[in-house]
């Protein structure tokens, strides 16, 4: 993820830049991954996990 912003005025300049690296699980395709940006600043990335395979199971964990 890489993000800049820059103002200018007569009286001040502001220039931010954000990076941030995330590594993905194996078999992930990085051509499905979304994201999207909230009107109040919230990042939102989504990658679809890949299907699980050989005798693995996923367990849902409930509170």
């Amino acid at each position: 993820v890489h993000a800049k912003h820059e103002e200018k005025s007569d009286s001040k300049s502001v220039y931010r830049e954000y990076n941030r690296e995330f590594l993905l699980p194996k078999g992930t395709n990085p051509e499905s991954i979304k994201s999207s940006l909230s009107k109040d600043g919230v990042l939102t990335v989504e990658a679809p996990l890949p299907a699980l395979t050989g005798g693995e199971k996923m367990i849902p964990i409930t509170h």
